[in-house]
């Protein structure tokens, strides 16, 4: 038997090197993550605005083309039902019902024009109707769909 002793374990100096390595390694990864998680919600937003748009065409065509009063109930409950269940947007476009926003209007020469929109996840986009271009604008990080044009400024 020796008359040193030994000790098992890690010093103070190694543990606090293994903290700040997984803190350095926590602080790349977890920006990269929730960039992963903004697109990954505004693939989803995309593929929903699409489901939306084709919805609302074809409760216009069913509805003797009268736009929907809103996009919670009236494509749910119409006959046949337009869609099975409410798309629920990420970003709460509209707050009330947990789903995207929606907007209708009649243009003189473009006729009747719809937008549907996520406001993103910066919050800041909002469409409107360019009326002397017949075409939909939006800016900001979120989406729209519309049955006219749209560009995104």
């Amino acid at each position: 038997m020796g008359s040193g002793r030994q000790f098992r374990g890690f010093s103070l100096v190694e543990l606090v090197i293994v903290m700040a390595v997984i803190a350095l390694i926590l602080s790349i990864a977890i920006p990269n993550f929730r960039s992963m998680q903004q697109d990954a919600n505004l693939t989803r937003a995309e593929g929903d605005l699409e489901t939306l748009k084709m919805a609302v065409v074809s409760y216009w065509r069913q509805a003797d083309f009268v736009w929907p009063a809103n996009l919670h109930s009236a494509l749910t409950s119409a006959t046949p039902a337009v869609i099975t269940e409410t798309l629920n947007d990420p970003w709460l476009t509209d707050s009330t019902n947990k789903t995207y926003g929606f907007l209708t209007g009649t243009d003189p020469v473009f006729g009747p024009y719809f937008m549907v929109y996520t406001k993103g996840p910066l919050a800041d986009t909002l469409p409107t109707w360019d009326g002397p271009n017949q075409k939909v604008t939006y800016t900001g990080t979120g989406r729209v769909m519309s049955n006219a044009p749209v560009e995104r400024n």
